[in-house]
């Protein structure tokens, strides 16, 4: 009997499905990387049987105790069985890490599932991997990014700004007036982006309860993005941030050069 393991929240996944088993080692790390943990692949770490080599090891920094993570990558074409985690509990219980993942592309067997249900082992698809340090990689990684991708077409475009007025108020009315049609075309942009990451990183904190990862908001930005010539749909979270950062910087170049600088620019 196979386990489903795919069935997931409606939630945006956040990388492209791994092509190889090496790509699958690459992106765990990297997503745990990105939610928090120190972590590395191939980490080689002395046994009573000698030398082994763990596809991805990762530490909690701020747990109190450190706790550490091994996690193991199977990109198998069939569902993984009771077998492999017979091997894995030993590498476990050798290297002492306190916490074991595997991860498997195509699910488990239920034998397998059975097993780990009184262990300190998890299984995963890639896919539920995601999913299950969503709204983590969300707080530590994606918000901030985001956040620091639209800071300065937000300086350009918030209601209030003693810096831009100031500057405003010593050019011409043509480029006054030039200001305000980039400001129309590009306000709702900034202030759809600003939400996405105020609900991520404030309201969180004050409702901690309450999910704001999944962007009641996301849909609006796409739309917005489109209407600007900017296409996400489809594409996973960690593929949009480099997009929209070329999209944003590209904005804020047309104001920039509207007033020969980057007016915000610290000299």
């Amino acid at each position: 009997m196979v386990v489903n393991y795919n069935k997931s929240k409606n939630v945006m996944k956040i990388f492209s499905e791994p092509t190889d088993w090496k790509d699958l080692q690459n992106k765990v790390c990297l997503l745990l990387q990105q939610a928090g943990f120190s972590a590395e692949t191939e980490k080689k770490v002395a046994t009573p049987r000698g030398e082994v080599e763990l596809d991805v090891y990762a530490i909690d920094p701020n747990s109190i105790d450190k706790i550490s993570y091994v996690v193991e990558c199977k990109n198998w074409i069939n569902p993984i069985n009771q077998s492999v985690i017979h091997s894995f509990m030993t590498v476990m219980n050798e290297t002492g890490c306190n916490i074991g993942y595997i991860v498997s592309i195509n699910g488990f067997q239920s034998g397998a599932v059975k097993y780990v249900d009184f262990t300190n082992i998890k299984l995963f698809t890639f896919e539920k991997l995601q999913e299950h340090y969503y709204k983590t990689w969300m707080r530590n990684y994606f918000s901030p990014k985001v956040e620091e991708i639209i800071e300065r077409l937000v300086n350009y475009t918030e209601p209030c700004n003693t810096k831009r007025q100031k500057t405003l108020n010593e050019v011409s009315d043509e480029c006054q007036e030039a200001f305000y049609k980039l400001f129309q075309r590009y306000n709702n942009l900034a202030v759809l982006l600003s939400m996405v990451t105020g609900g991520i990183n404030y309201m969180m904190k004050v409702n901690p309860m309450k999910d704001y990862t999944e962007f009641s908001h996301w849909d609006q930005v796409f739309s917005e993005c489109a209407n600007l010539g900017l296409d996400l749909h489809g594409i996973p979270l960690n593929d949009t941030l480099p997009l929209l950062k070329d999209f944003v910087d590209s904005i804020t170049a047309e104001f920039d050069a509207l007033f020969g600088k980057d007016i915000f620019e610290y000299v």
